[in-house]
C-alpha cells in the first residue's frame, strides 16, 4: 500500500537551502525610523514655506542651512550655544538636586509634607517667564538671574515627581525587609530610594525640557548673549532666516542632551529603572 501525502498537512517551517531571510536589527530599525521622521518633517517644512506661506515668513530648509553655515564658520552661534548651555546646566543641576533632596524629605516625613504641600502647590504655577521681572530686581541682569529662572523651572517638576516616587514605594517590599531584620535606614536606602528612581528620572527629563524653555525668554528680556538674545536681535532686524537657525539650534540641542541623558540612564541606572516592575 502506497502512502499518499495529505495535501492538507501543514507546510514545514524549516528554511529552504540557499534561501536567506533578512532581519533588521533594533538599532538599524531605530535609525531608519528616525531618518524617515526627520525627512517627513523637512518635506512638510518645505511644503509650508513654498506653498502655504510666504518664504519670508517661513524660510525653506535649504535657505536656513545656507544662513547657518557662515554663522557656524564665524563662531557666532557656537559662542551663543556655549553660553546658553552653561546657564542651562547650572540651573538644571542645582534645581534637580534641590528637588530630589526636598522631595525625598516630603515623601518620607508626613508632617513636613502636609505643612509645605499647599505652599508648593501655589508656587509651582508661577512660570519662569512670570518670574523674570522679580529675578531682574533681585539679581540684576547678570548670570544669577538666568540661573534662578532655570532653577525655578526645574525645581518644582523634579520635586513633585520625587515626592510621588517616595510615596509609592511598595509597602510589601518594605514589610519584607523588616521581616528580614532591616532597620529604617536600610529600608530607606535599599527599598525606598531605588523604587523612586524611575519617578525621579521622568521628572528630570520633563524638567530638562522646561530648562530649555526657561532660558530663551530669560535671554530675550535680560541678556546680551545666548540663543535667546540671538532670537531677539534677529527679530528686531526682521531676519527670519537667522530666527529659524536659532530655533533649529534649540531643537537640536534639546534632542542631543535628552539622548545623552537617556544613554546615561540606560547604562548607569538600568537596574533601578526596572525596580518598579520587579515582583
Amino acid at each position: 500500500m502506497v502512502n499518499v501525502p495529505d495535501s492538507r498537512a501543514p507546510f514545514s517551517a524549516a528554511p529552504l537551502r540557499g534561501k536567506h531571510t533578512w532581519t533588521m536589527s533594533p538599532v538599524s530599525r531605530s535609525v531608519l525610523l528616525a531618518g524617515a521622521s526627520i525627512l517627513i518633517a523637512f518635506v512638510a517644512w518645505q511644503f509650508l514655506s513654498t506653498v502655504l506661506f510666504n518664504p519670508f515668513l517661513i524660510p525653506p530648509p535649504l535657505e536656513v542651512f545656507r544662513t547657518a553655515i557662515p554663522m557656524v564658520a564665524s563662531g557666532e552661534i557656537l559662542a551663543d550655544v556655549s553660553i546658553s548651555m552653561v546657564r542651562v546646566l547650572v540651573g538644571f543641576v542645582t534645581g534637580s538636586l534641590a528637588g530630589i533632596i526636598i522631595g525625598v524629605l516630603l515623601g518620607r516625613i508626613r508632617l513636613l509634607h502636609d505643612v509645605l504641600d499647599p505652599i508648593i502647590e501655589l508656587l509651582r504655577y508661577l512660570s519662569p517667564t512670570a518670574m523674570i521681572p522679580i529675578a531682574v530686581i533681585w539679581f540684576g541682569i547678570g548670570e544669577l538671574s538666568k540661573y534662578f529662572l532655570i532653577f525655578w523651572g526645574t525645581f518644582f517638576i523634579v520635586l513633585i515627581n520625587t515626592t510621588a516616587g517616595v510615596w509609592r514605594a511598595p509597602i510589601a517590599r518594605q514589610r519584607a525587609a523588616e521581616c528580614l531584620g532591616a532597620n529604617r535606614f536600610q529600608i530607606f536606602m535599599l527599598i525606598v530610594v531605588p523604587s523612586s528612581v524611575p519617578y525621579i528620572v521622568t521628572g528630570m527629563r520633563v524638567a530638562m525640557a522646561s530648562s530649555f524653555m526657561s532660558i530663551i525668554p530669560a535671554e530675550i528680556l535680560a541678556a546680551d548673549s545666548g540663543i535667546g538674545y540671538l532670537l531677539q536681535k534677529s527679530s528686531m532686524l526682521l531676519q527670519t532666516n537667522r530666527i529659524f537657525v536659532a530655533l533649529l539650534t534649540i531643537c537640536v540641542l534639546g534632542f542631543i542632551v535628552d539622548r545623552i541623558f537617556r544613554i546615561f540612564v540606560d547604562k548607569v541606572l538600568a537596574r533601578y529603572m526596572s525596580f518598579v516592575s520587579q515582583t
